[in-house]
Order: structure tokens, then C-alpha cells, then sequence
């Protein structure tokens, strides 16, 4: 399990890649945190949008749902999930 510190739509948050799933995790300032369990059978692309300045955007699709996180180390995050989809790769 690899642990990344993710900001999604201004807010701070965690996203786990596992061998099986993606776990996110954005955190509010009231009530209960934004949950979401992403199996990886169910991600159709992931990609990474470089920023001239700041993080990098790492954008992730599934079925008809789309996340994009800013991601300090983006391209780790986008190796690292492109290697769970195809691993034989």
C-alpha cells in the first residue's frame, strides 16, 4: 500500500493504491469525511496534466466518474497505478 497526499477541488485529502482498490479520502471541515472505494478493475485511465507552476494534476477514470488530484510526486502515482492495470506491461 502506497500512501499519497492528495488536494481535490481545494480540499485536503489521502489516496491509498492497494493491490486490489484506490481509497480516497478528502477530509471536511464539518461532518464526516468524503469516502471512496475505487476498485482497480473498475479504473478505465489514469493521466497525469503537468503544471507549469505548482503540482501536477493526476486525473483518474472511472466508469462515468472522473477525480483529479494535485499530487506532489504525480508521476510516481501514475506509474504506480498504470503498473496495477497492467501489470504484464
Amino acid at each position: 500500500m502506497t500512501t499519497y497526499i492528495v488536494k481535490e477541488d481545494g480540499k485536503n485529502g489521502t489516496v491509498e493504491i492497494f493491490d486490489d482498490r484506490v481509497e480516497r479520502i478528502i477530509k471536511k471541515l464539518i461532518g464526516r469525511d468524503d469516502e471512496e472505494t475505487i476498485p482497480i478493475r473498475a479504473i478505465t485511465g489514469v493521466k497525469i496534466d503537468k503544471k507549469i507552476i505548482g503540482a501536477p494534476s493526476v486525473i483518474l477514470h472511472a466508469g462515468p466518474n472522473r477525480f483529479e488530484w494535485k499530487v506532489k510526486d504525480g508521476e510516481a502515482m501514475v506509474r504506480e497505478l498504470n503498473a496495477k492495470l497492467y501489470p504484464s506491461a
